[in-house]
């Protein structure tokens, strides 16, 4: 059940948000596929989806902090794994995921941390059958900056501008688009391809 891990074993709330957006195409899939690289948010992905596949076959996935050693290999037996149409919840660190503090201390590289490698995966993704139907930057650098100013106004003793830029920098905390690029944290929604023959 989420919410039951205690403080100290939760994970940085950008991919815990990551996670629940998550849960918008793997809930009600019966045992998704879960590949984990980060031992650190094992507990909260349990939460979420308590009954992981126990085969190479699944109905959905979810794939977390692709490697940058492994990421071929990784996305290969989900190719191989998933039927037509099934969808790949991939979540994935950005290089703004270093201002993170418990992200420092985590094992692997992520490919999310090399120049250029997730754009590398999302080209990759349509060479091996998949197609990327959205894709969301959580915890936006806009979200950041407006937070940091709202800051600066509240210790400024303007706490009235503060309280509208922090409210700001919410509704701006999950982008699309280009900025999507500039977050913590990379959510994409693929499905893989149907064979038309």
């Amino acid at each position: 059940m989420i919410g039951t891990l205690p403080m100290i074993a939760r994970a940085p709330l950008d991919y815990r948000y990551a996670f629940d957006a998550a849960m918008s195409v793997l809930a009600g899939k019966s045992a998704p596929l879960v590949l984990c690289n980060v031992r650190e948010l094992m507990g909260e992905i349990r939460q979420r989806i308590p009954v992981w596949a126990e085969s190479r076959s699944a109905p959905a996935a979810l794939w977390v902090e692709p490697l940058a050693d492994t990421w071929r290999d990784e996305l290969e037996s989900f190719t191989n794994a998933l039927p037509e149409g099934a969808p790949l919840a991939i979540v994935a660190s950005r290089t703004l995921a270093y201002l993170l503090p418990e992200r420092h201390s985590w094992e692997g590289r992520p490919l999310g941390f090399q120049p250029g490698g997730i754009g590398q995966l999302e080209r990759t993704l349509g060479s091996a059958g998949f197609t990327i139907e959205a894709s969301y930057g959580i915890h936006s650098v806009l979200a950041i900056g407006l937070n940091i100013l709202s800051r600066l106004m509240d210790r400024g003793g303007r706490p009235d501008i503060g309280d509208r830029l922090h409210f700001a920098a919410r509704l701006r905390y999950c982008t699309t688009g280009p900025l999507a690029r500039c977050s913590t944290v990379s959510l994409f929604f693929a499905r893989k391809e149907l064979n038309d023959a």
